[in-house]
């Protein structure tokens, strides 16, 4: 039988694009102590047609390439000198050729035991032993991550014993089963989870920008009422030991892990004034590394070290191995290269800032395409002609002057208005203004409102091109701006909106620096050589058909902030398939417009063949839009545009189940302990939204 592999598996369950088979494994413990020996006997019965990975190292897993964690247990409760080496039965070999040819992973099935044997404490009793076991349990669905605690329930029936090594007796001479695979060198003598209350988990996955590097994302789990120290105390009269991360694999140079802000945690019992950073709860630590050529991140895999305290301190020491891709909310706090924090996340955090300023530049472009600059050419021209024959000649210091003037105010507004807006980048009310503005300039664009700047602003421009010096350069700069602001204020609102919703103000800051210096970088030139004015292309109907297919892609994005509004209450008005019904009219009619079909009141104009090709553009994105509406998967763009739910009246439904759903929000593990209390299966849905 074909065995999915267990990144597979969790990428399919982070997706939610299946549901996953219920599958579990249940252990018992049983105890027996003669002869000042204690032998320990884990009965596990695995659930039909899903399997365990074998263990008790990375390295047992069988082949170098082979992706899986393995089954790890902690035997608890006796204050045992040394515990010997959990004693595994003969695995079976599960194929993963998928990964390589001829790569598998060692694992078991149906019903197992495990042995284990330590010296008895004089005095103590065997009925006190317990065990935490930790791996993965997997069938053809995929995987899920296994942890069960179990206590001695006495010494079993004869037939669990039979087979117990009787080299794992204190005093045999056996260190490591006969027959067992070698250790790779990468893993550390003490590379299972030895003591403390925390509990960690390792996730990686592949940059999707940048192949060669590795992200990692170590989630600690923390006993509640306990804390684990930072990894810097943070104080000179701190006393504790703080927590080391050691990330390693084959082929992967890591860099320092990225801790979350630490709490501050009072020692003033210790001594007077002393206190200490720590961390409770959850916390997750992310690295990134970088991935030498032929490694595939497959045995990444972090140690820990440190203290867990409460009223008392105890060690804590635990080896993590990747358990592939995890849950999307594993990711939320990620920034490459950055101190991690607790925000996000939609993806444009992620993002490569190059192609924003790209956008940036583009929507400057289409701004000095638009009749509303201009007026500002004549004007431009005048003044520079004029301070040329006063300087003789020598403009370059005002023209210069003139650009930056021009790229500081566009700057000034997004450091001015970017602080306003990043906090609310995804909320309701903002998105629900720029809705609203992007209607209004729409209908601007399209000619059903007159917005022109007033007559002053204009004479303010005449009048600056009348002062020389740098002075008058700034208010021409100052003049441009303003007087431009109906072709610009659509763009200018799309790029800051864009911005903000990374939380990021650099970049809200650095998008309108490009996008003033696309806007100055044409008024210089002009200013330079003033004669070239006449090679510009003069306003006419080619203008009138850039200005009415604009006004037509802002309704369709002002739909896109209605649905970020929507989805900040979660009303649940503005659907998939609503959303991609309403992109398809707004095209279609763009492209009607552009064939000449649909004709704006007053506009007379002429379809050539460029408006042809264009018109075809848009039809045949009209028609990728019906393609998504019927359920089909669209590009990773129009995924992240497209609201998170569906109304389901196009798309087809996947799977049919029976019986009353039970919604349990925000709880992975009790979903999945509910569906195996009811033989349900689980459906998992990772949503976000803006």
């Amino acid at each position: 039988m074909m065995r999915k592999d267990f990144l597979a598996g969790l990428a399919l369950l982070a997706a939610g694009t299946a549901p996953a088979a219920a599958q579990d494994a249940e252990p018992t413990l049983y105890t027996r102590s003669a002869d000042g020996v204690v032998r320990v006997a884990i009965e596990i019965d695995i659930d039909p047609d899903s399997h365990l990975y074998h263990g008790p190292t990375k390295a047992d897993l069988g082949h170098p390439q082979a992706v899986g964690s393995p089954t790890i247990v902690t035997l608890t409760g006796l204050e045992v000198a040394e515990w010997s080496p959990v004693r595994f039965p003969e695995p079976h070999v599960f194929d993963q050729s998928e990964f390589g040819a001829g790569v598998f992973i060692n694992g078991h099935e149906d019903i197992i035991v495990l042995y284990a044997a330590a010296a008895l404490p004089e005095g103590a009793s065997a009925d006190i032993v317990g065990a935490d076991l930790k791996g993965l349990i997997c069938d053809d669905f995929g995987c899920l991550p296994w942890k069960k605690t179990v206590t001695s329930q006495g010494e079993g029936p004869d037939s669990v014993w039979e087979d117990f090594p009787a080299d794992l007796v204190p005093g045999s001479g056996a260190a490591e089963p006969a027959g067992a695979a070698p250790r790779a060198a990468f893993v550390a003598e003490e590379d299972e989870h030895v003591s403390g209350e925390a509990d960690a988990t390792l996730y990686t996955r592949i940059d999707d920008a940048d192949p060669t590097k590795l992200r990692a994302a170590l989630e600690i789990e923390i006993t509640d009422g306990w804390h684990l120290y930072h990894v810097e105390t943070g104080n000179p009269k701190a006393i504790g030991k703080p927590t080391t991360i050691t990330l390693g694999g084959e082929g992967i140079t890591w860099s320092e892990p990225r801790w979350p802000e630490p709490e501050t945690f009072d020692q003033s019992d210790v001594e007077e004034g002393a206190w200490i950073w720590g961390h409770e709860g959850t916390v997750i630590v992310y690295a990134e590394g970088d991935l030498a050529a032929g490694a595939d991140g497959y045995d990444a895999f972090a140690e820990l070290d440190g203290q867990t305290c409460e009223d008392m301190c105890i060690g804590y020491r635990e080896t993590a191995f990747t358990q592939g891709p995890g849950p999307q909310a594993a990711w939320v706090g990620w920034t490459a290269g950055e101190e991690a924090g607790a925000g996000d996340e939609g993806d444009d955090d992620e993002r490569p800032l190059g192609p924003f300023l790209l956008e940036a530049m583009l929507w400057g472009l289409i701004t000095l395409l638009m009749p509303c600059t201009y007026p500002m050419i004549p004007i431009t021209i005048s003044f520079f002609t004029k301070q040329a024959d006063a300087r003789g000649g020598n403009v370059v210091p005002l023209s210069l002057a003139y650009g930056f003037g021009i790229v500081l105010i566009f700057i000034l507004i997004g450091a001015a208005i970017g602080p306003a807006i990043v906090p609310f980048a995804q909320g309701f009310w903002l998105n629900l203004v720029i809705a609203i503005l992007f209607f209004y300039f729409a209908l601007v664009l399209l000619g059903f409102v007159n917005l022109q700047p007033p007559r002053f602003l204009l004479n303010a421009a005449g009048k600056a091109s009348t002062k020389g010096g740098f002075a008058g350069v700034f208010l021409m700069g100052a003049c441009l701006v303003v007087t431009s602001f109906t072709c610009t204020a659509p763009f200018v609102g799309t790029l800051l909106a864009r911005g903000a919703v990374s939380g990021d103000l650099t970049r809200v800051v650095a998008g309108m620096a490009v996008f003033g210096l696309t806007m100055a970088i044409p008024f210089v030139f002009l200013s330079l050589v003033p004669g070239k004015v006449q090679a510009l292309p003069k306003s006419g109907m080619w203008m009138n058909t850039l200005k009415v297919t604009l006004g037509f892609v802002e309704i369709a994005a002002a739909f896109k902030f209605l649905s970020n509004a929507d989805l900040a209450k979660g009303w649940g008005i503005l659907s998939r398939e609503l959303f991609l019904i309403l992109w398809i009219v707004i095209f279609v009619v763009t492209a009607l417009y552009l064939y000449g079909v649909v004709r704006i009141k007053g506009m007379k104009e002429e379809v050539g063949v460029k408006r042809m090709t264009v018109a075809t553009a848009f039809l045949a994105f009209a028609g990728y839009c019906g393609w998504g509406l019927f359920g089909n998967q669209m590009d990773f763009v129009m995924s992240a545009m497209l609201p998170n739910y569906s109304g389901g009246r196009f798309t087809p439904q996947l799977y049919e189940f029976g019986g009353d759903w039970v919604i349990v929000e925000d709880d992975l593990e009790e979903a999945v302990e509910l569906a195996r209390e009811e033989g349900k299966l689980v459906f998992v849905n990772f949503t976000g939204h803006t």
